[in-house]
């Protein structure tokens, strides 16, 4: 698994605390946000490039995953699928996007990594008449979309629960926050200290600011944390890190079952090591290949013309046990069936608002705060 990506927006999913935008300030400005309508029309041909198109900034392993899942919806729509990785080079990520475009797309999906760079090449692909998915991004006709506070709350609230019912209340500490990765993850670091304070008898001995999102910083951070605070119990933060910090925790002798152990994301070490049970108990996880997949999908009906969402929800789900990491594994095994089960596909990824290649000039020109599924 490669995992350096440095000033990469991890997690992709990174926060939301603008309002909603809509309309290009061109077009027709957006109404409220509805569930969206599946089109069943044939639609309308626009003449776009037969192609779809994925420019993640890292070959990380939730960013294979989406690609994975969008290049298995490209073929089963009979259209090409193409990718290429920036390595976490602002420069580089706006060319190869910029190439997709030379090249013809219908479709560009992308992850952001430097506004100045990456928002000249989304006005240029939304004027083109492409359809620009965006992770957390603008300008995009569609948008990624993920409610951080909660996502963090909701595994600060977890580790709460845990020591108010197994700890006697009182426990030790850490947490590794992405603040200089993206402004936008403090609301996730905001969520976390809010769940955190649900058990007051929780001290947080470090809150740690993580600049480079690999298993090694993970592992030789824990390492330093434990020379200053060898009773920690609760360690919190993206899981690769914390799969970084479980390392440390286990090599040093510190490692005990009745710890508590977080990540979000849903990486595959993560989630094996809560089936195994023990220290590490939860992974709030995005389902990637799933995204990817209707991201790929929702492509094809744009190029057809017709009718996409105007937002997918990223939900972070819960897994605490080995038979909710099973059924979020066999859920991603298979792409196409949960998508064509619309309820099932909305159970991780609700999809909200209409818009098409014949309305393409009302698009999102901010983040968007995600509406409640």
């Amino acid at each position: 698994m490669t995992t350096t990506r440095r000033d990469a927006l991890k997690l992709g999913l990174v926060g939301l605390a603008s309002a909603c935008g809509g309309g290009s300030g061109k077009g027709p400005a957006a109404g409220p946000l509805v569930p969206f309508k599946p089109d069943t029309s044939s639609g309308r041909a626009t003449g776009l490039a037969e192609r779809v198109a994925w420019a993640p900034t890292a070959d990380s392993e939730f960013f294979l995953a989406l690609g994975s899942g969008m290049k298995e919806a490209a073929a089963q729509r009979g259209v090409e699928y193409v990718t290429a990785t920036s390595g976490n080079d602002p420069g580089k990520h706006a060319d190869q996007m910029s190439a997709f475009l030379r090249r013809g797309v219908g479709s560009l999906a992308m992850q952001p990594l430097n506004a100045d760079a990456d928002t000249p090449v989304l006005r240029r692909a939304i004027d083109m008449g492409v359809c620009a998915q965006g992770i957390i991004t603008a300008p995009s006709t569609l948008q990624v979309a993920a409610s951080q506070y909660q996502i963090g709350f909701d595994q600060g609230k977890a580790a709460a629960d845990y020591v108010t019912a197994h700890l006697g209340g009182n426990a030790q500490a850490l947490y590794f926050n992405l603040d200089t990765v993206a402004p936008a993850l403090r609301v996730r670091h905001d969520g976390v200290l809010a769940g955190l304070k649900t058990a007051p008898g929780i001290e947080l001995v470090g809150d740690l600011t993580v600049a480079d999102i690999s298993t090694s910083s993970g592992f030789n951070t824990m390492m330093s944390a434990l020379s200053a605070h060898r009773d920690i119990k609760v360690v919190l933060g993206g899981d690769t890190i914390v799969v970084g910090a479980y390392k440390a925790l286990k090599q040093s002798g510190k490692l005990a079952d009745d710890m508590f152990l977080s990540g979000v994301d849903g990486d595959s070490d993560a989630l094996q090591l809560v089936k195994e049970g023990g220290a590490y108990k939860l992974s709030v996880a995005f389902a990637w290949k799933l995204m990817g997949y209707g991201l790929g999908q929702f492509g094809a009906d744009w190029i057809a013309g017709k009718q996409v969402p105007r937002v997918v929800v990223a939900k972070g789900v819960k897994l605490d046990s080995p038979a909710a990491v099973s059924a979020f594994q066999t859920a991603s095994a298979d792409p196409a069936s949960v998508f064509a089960d619309r309820a099932r596909y909305e159970s991780f990824l609700p999809l909200f608002g209409n818009v098409s290649h014949a309305t393409r000039k009302t698009y999102w020109t901010k983040a968007v705060d995600p509406p409640k599924a």
